[in-house]
C-alpha cells in the first residue's frame, strides 16, 4: 500500500493516518483541506495519508497491509499516539483496525458500518450496550468489537455525518453509544462540503488538540 507523508513535525506527539472512501484516493485529503486543517490547528503532528483503494477491502487484506506498509514504518518515527480518520469506506477501515491494533483515538466521518439490517437490529435492541452480540461475519465481528471498545473507552471515539447522509441512520445507532461531546452532527450529505464542516468542529472542540500538543 502506498502513501503520501506530508510536512511532518520531528519528533511529533501523534501519528494521524488518513483512510479514503471508495473512489478517492490518499491525495484526496490533501486537495479537501484536511491536510491543512490539521497543520494549522496547532497540534504536534505525523500525517500520513494511505491509498487505501476498495481492492484491499474486497480481498480482506485492509488491516493487515495498512499496519505493515504504513503504521508500523510510521509509529517507528516515535509518535506517543495513534489517530486515525476516515470517511465512508474508510471509517469502516479505520474500526476494523482497530479491532486488531492498538489505537489511540478514531474519528469516523459518515462510516459505513455494514447492512442496515444489522444496525437495525441493534438499534431494536435498545442500543449498543443491550444488544446481544453473536459470532458472525465480519460486520457482525465489527459491531462487537465497537460494543466493546465504547465501553472500554479505548479507542477514543468521535463520529461525525451529515443529517441527510444515506449512512445517517446508522451511524446515529453508534453515535447514540457515544459520550456526550463526541458526536458531530449537522445539516447535509454524504459528501466532502459537509466532513469538512464536521472536521473544523472536531479540531475545535474535541480532546484531539489537547491530547495531541505539547
Amino acid at each position: 500500500m502506498t502513501f503520501e507523508r506530508h510536512a511532518p513535525q520531528s519528533p511529533a506527539r501523534c501519528l494521524v493516518v488518513f483512510l479514503p472512501g471508495r473512489g478517492d484516493r490518499a491525495s484526496t485529503f490533501a486537495e479537501r483541506g484536511f491536510i491543512e486543517a490539521f497543520q494549522q490547528s496547532g497540534a504536534s503532528v505525523d500525517l500520513v495519508a494511505a491509498d487505501a483503494t476498495f481492492g484491499y477491502y474486497a480481498t480482506g487484506t485492509i488491516s493487515e497491509r495498512l499496519e505493515t506498509d504504513v503504521i508500523a514504518p510510521a509509529r517507528a518515527r516515535g509518535a506517543e499516539q495513534l489517530w486515525l480518520v476516515g470517511n465512508s469506506m474508510g471509517g469502516l477501515g479505520l474500526f476494523d483496525y482497530a479491532r486488531r491494533h492498538p489505537v489511540d483515538g478514531v474519528f469516523a466521518l459518515a462510516p459505513f458500518l455494514g447492512p442496515a439490517a444489522l444496525s437495525d437490529e441493534v438499534r431494536a435492541a435498545g442500543g449498543l450496550a443491550a444488544w446481544n452480540a453473536t459470532d458472525g461475519d465480519d460486520y457482525r465481528q465489527l459491531w462487537s468489537s465497537l460494543q466493546r471498545e465504547v465501553k472500554e473507552g479505548r479507542p477514543m471515539i468521535y463520529l461525525g455525518y451529515g443529517d441527510q447522509d444515506r449512512l445517517a441512520a446508522q451511524d446515529s445507532v453508534l453515535g447514540a453509544a457515544l459520550r456526550e461531546g463526541h458526536v458531530f452532527h449537522i445539516a447535509g450529505a454524504h459528501d466532502w462540503v459537509t466532513w469538512r464542516k464536521l472536521l473544523t468542529q472536531f479540531l475545535e472542540t474535541s480532546d484531539f488538540k489537547r491530547r495531541c500538543s505539547y
